[in-house]
């Protein structure tokens, strides 16, 4: 009898984080949008917008929670420059988180922005003299997490090739299943080629491309046709 102790979140957080995200992803109104454009498109679904973010934040933090697990797994495993390697990830991996949190934190800045009344009064709180004094600090909110996001996807993707580049170093591939983890190093190279590329359609294919291979990992891991390296 398997003992819950014993149980790996591991392949469950890759799993669900990434499925909440990618909903998210593809709801998302200000995907595509940048400057002006992008906080309006916030700013005209504002009431709507709270239960994506609420998704959206959980499943960055549950997916990159399972990437940082697999990376300490394999970690825990590993020795010489491969471990260093996977601690140069793991802080990439926080990093990544970081920036996302920012950038969703900016966004709920917008839309409680809007969500907040109007009032010039001396003494009033929590509010904006006026409309144009409202429309820049919203401006400013979807700035910043701009900037916070740039990055992302680099140091996601190096990540992803540091973890990609373990396995493969670890143990010589084994049929298909060999080669799943490696191939990490092919998707996180492409993904991280998107901030050089600045290509809006380019992000559309490889961001929910990146999401789906960790929903990959997970449920391979999950069925046992996958192990982490080293591991018995």
């Amino acid at each position: 009898m398997s003992n819950d102790s014993d149980t790996s979140l591991t392949p469950y957080m890759l799993i669900g984080g990434p499925i909440l995200l990618l909903g998210a992803f593809i709801l998302w109104p200000a995907a595509d949008y940048i400057g002006t454009r992008g906080t309006q498109s916030l700013v005209d679904e504002a009431d709507s917008l709270m239960p994506l973010l609420i998704a959206a934040s959980l499943g960055t933090m549950v997916m990159l929670g399972g990437l940082y697990l697999l990376n300490s797994e394999m970690k825990a495993n590993a020795n010489g420059m491969n471990k260093q390697l996977l601690t140069v990830g793991s802080m990439l991996i926080i990093a990544t988180l970081v920036m996302f949190i920012i950038g969703m934190g900016s966004n709920v800045n917008v839309i409680n922005a809007e969500n907040t009344d109007i009032d010039a009064a001396d003494n009033a709180k929590q509010t904006w003299a006026s409309e144009a004094d409202q429309d820049e600090s919203q401006q400013n909110f979807f700035d910043t997490g701009s900037t916070a996001w740039a990055m992302s996807p680099v140091t996601w993707g190096v990540a992803m090739i540091i973890i990609g580049y373990v396995a493969f170093s670890s143990s010589r591939p084994d049929g298909a299943m060999g080669f799943v983890l490696p191939s990490m190093m092919a998707i996180g190279t492409a993904f991280l080629a998107s901030p050089i590329l600045n290509e809006p359609s380019y992000f559309d294919m490889i961001f929910p491309i990146t999401i789906i291979f960790h929903i990959i990992i997970g449920g391979l891991m999950l069925s046992g046709n996958l192990t982490v390296p080293g591991s018995e």
